[in-house]
């Protein structure tokens, strides 16, 4: 051990001398050294997360009790004041730092902070729960009211087909489609019997519930102490090209040549031989077509009432000395087709030699006359002009409820559905499927022992399937309306109407009722024979009625013989193109009823 240590002293003394005969030897000048590297800065403490404070209550403050928004610093073990609140940043440990955003939530880092209300803050919050517990009562007794008298509409709905008291029928909606737009839907009376208590309908601010690809409106108009609400589907598609004189499917309708046999020898006719004039201020014509829109006055809004235009005579057909009135005459399109108007002032002392046309704002167009003396307007269309063919087979269901403004009000509701009838062409044979949409209201009511307590109602819309079998001895139908979509928060997953099966008869043939050709015969449900509806929503279970119609024909219309004016109808098919109808049921604690369209 001693020679150990002595020769490791010994090789220290040797290192030692030989690093410094490196440092320079014995050199008296001095060296330079390196730096020594650089330490990395101490990491920044991460930043304290903000853990929010519960101001119990805080739903209830009034400004004066809310705690301003900013933030304070508390002292550990220390209180701090803000408005009706006071916090509490707890002892042993670190100081608090109170943050109250704009929208008066509390955070709070540091030590860990409380919150509690001063005795007037709870005095505040104590008489702001009594008022809402107030409102909530009488919104709820509101909520009641409605629900039940909406429930007994529901119950009782009525149809637009049967002259309801709604002051509205089914064929007083009008819906047409032009080329490129939507459909496009309004209230009009009959030409023919002018009916001035069914106007008023407007669209409505809220749109009508998608419904699928069925196009859809909702118009309303007010009434005394009520509003009146009209929704409408349809399938109704673009219109299409065809020749003038079929554009109507109007045996009266133009040809395209004059209305007679072509001379012998010539196809068809003679050069410089023009089209019979259609005269166009008929019913019908003027609020059934689509007028030049840059020659006639377009519709301007509710407010504004009709807009007019004076159309000035050009042309002196008749010499002055039998006092012929002048003739208006510029050319234009009429329903997509050219041509000229022309227009035969009713009196021309009265009407200074023009003639008047007015605008509603529900774009019907009307032939203003200033003493009652008609104008005779006509079109006469170019040489095998084609005109716009508006769709003529489209089915339209809907609704309608009268909501009174007062909750102790009558609601009354009524659905509705239309279209071409159908005439059975033949004898249809097996079994045919129909797809279409389904709207209406429900009502449920949430019943205690005192009655209802509670509840909600609203609208849907929902998928349509109906299965109908032909035979020449017997014919049935049944449906399924599913896939229920509501306005509201209720849960409509699961919910089911089911169209039990009706047995039409032996023949299709029938003469509908106000659209009415098929309904259910025993609406009881614990009978052998039941053919009602059954309506599943939620945990409940309705029963009801529903009924229906066939609808529609495939129409073809042909070139008249000889060339001569007329409609030709052929009916190519024996299966009805489409099936129309309505449903409801109703317990004690549920209701439900709508319409629906469907297509083969």
């Amino acid at each position: 051990m001693p020679m150990y240590r002595k020769l490791t002293t010994a090789a220290a003394v040797a290192a030692l001398a030989f690093g410094l005969a490196a440092c320079g030897g014995g050199s008296d000048e001095p060296t330079a050294s390196a730096p020594p590297p650089a330490m990395p800065p101490d990491p920044m403490p991460p930043a304290p997360t903000p853990v929010a404070v519960t101001v119990t209550d805080a739903m209830y403050l009034d400004a004066e009790n809310m705690p301003m928004a900013g933030s304070m610093t508390i002292a550990a073990g220390e209180t701090h004041t803000s408005g009706g609140v006071t916090f509490l940043c707890a002892e042993g440990g670190e100081d608090c730092v109170v943050t109250v955003a704009d929208d008066g939530s509390v955070t709070a880092t540091g030590g860990m902070v409380t919150a509690s209300l001063t005795a007037a803050a709870m005095m505040q919050v104590a008489e702001a729960k009594e008022m809402r517990a107030e409102e909530d009562e009488a919104a709820r007794i509101v909520r009641v009211k409605r629900v039940i008298g909406e429930d007994r509409a529901i119950e009782g709905v009525g149809s637009l087909q049967r002259a309801a008291t709604a002051g509205l029928d089914a064929t007083e909606i009008r819906i047409s489609r032009a080329q490129g737009g939507t459909a496009r839907v309004r209230v009009a009376a009959p030409a023919t019997a002018p009916d001035a208590t069914i106007g008023g309908y407007v669209a409505a601010e809220d749109a009508a519930m998608v419904n699928g690809e069925w196009a859809g409106a909702r118009l309303t108009r007010p009434v005394a102490g009520a509003t009146q609400q009209l929704v409408v589907y349809t399938d109704i598609e673009e219109p299409t090209r065809v020749q003038f004189y079929n554009f109507d499917r109007r045996a009266t309708t133009a040809s395209r040549y004059v209305d007679t046999a072509p001379p012998a020898g010539t196809d068809p006719y003679p050069a410089g031989v023009m089209p019979t004039a259609l005269t166009i201020s008929a019913a019908g014509f003027f609020t059934g077509a689509v007028l030049d829109p840059t020659q006639f006055p377009q519709r301007g809004p509710a407010a504004g009432g009709d807009v007019r235009m004076r159309f000035a005579a050009n042309v002196d057909t008749n010499s002055d000395a039998n006092n012929a009135p002048d003739t208006v005459r510029f050319t234009g399109n009429y329903n997509g087709a050219p041509g000229t108007y022309t227009c035969l002032p009713g009196n021309a002392a009265t009407d200074g030699g023009a003639c008047t046309v007015s605008v509603s704002p529900a774009g019907l167009y009307t032939s203003v006359q200033g003493d009652g003396t008609a104008d005779s307007w006509t079109f006469t269309p170019e040489l095998n002009a084609t005109a716009f063919q508006a769709d003529g087979e489209f089915v339209r269901f809907g609704w309608w409820m009268q909501t009174p403004r007062s909750p102790d009000g009558t609601y009354s509701f009524n659905t509705w559905f239309h279209g071409t009838d159908y005439a059975q062409a033949g004898t249809p044979v097996g079994p045919a499927t129909y797809t279409g949409r389904a709207a209406g209201r429900y009502a449920i009511q949430e019943l205690g022992t005192a009655g209802v307590v509670d509840g909600s109602s609203g609208e849907f819309t929902a998928a349509a399937t109906l299965t109908a079998t032909f035979s020449p001895n017997a014919n049935m139908i049944s449906g399924t309306i599913n896939g229920f979509q509501g306005d509201g928060d209720t849960d409509m997953s699961g919910w089911e109407v089911t169209l039990n099966r009706i047995n039409v008869g032996a023949t299709l043939a029938l003469t509908p009722v106000n659209g009415q050709s098929f309904a259910t015969g025993e609406p009881d449900p614990t009978a052998t024979n039941f053919d009602g509806a059954t309506a599943t929503m939620g945990d409940q279970t309705a029963h009801g009625t529903w009924r229906g119609a066939f609808l529609g024909n495939e129409v073809r219309v042909t070139d008249p013989a000889g060339g001569g004016t007329g409609n030709v109808a052929n009916v190519n098919n024996a299966f009805p193109r489409a099936v129309g109808g309505t449903f409801q049921a109703d317990n004690d604690a549920v209701s439900i009823a709508g319409a629906f369209g469907a297509r083969r």
